[in-house]
């Protein structure tokens, strides 16, 4: 499975974000802060995002993650 965002796993499994949010215990604004800002998922608590994968029955290296770069 190639890396997708959150918003597409949560399309995919058809739920909205509300419904998301419920699952996963977070409020409705950090679930649409997520699927908007990827540098905001980037720098998640771990469980968080442990928590959206377990929500969306998906493993934590199928959501996409964007790459720290140095410049």
């Amino acid at each position: 499975m190639c890396k997708k965002t959150v918003r597409q796993l949560r399309r995919e499994k058809d739920i909205t974000q509300e419904q998301l949010a419920e699952l996963t215990g977070l409020t409705t604004r950090t679930i649409t802060l997520y699927e908007n800002d990827t540098n905001k998922l980037k720098k998640a608590k771990y469980e968080n995002i442990e928590k959206i994968a377990k929500a969306l029955d998906v493993s934590i290296n199928d959501i996409f993650l964007p790459s720290t770069s140095k410049k």
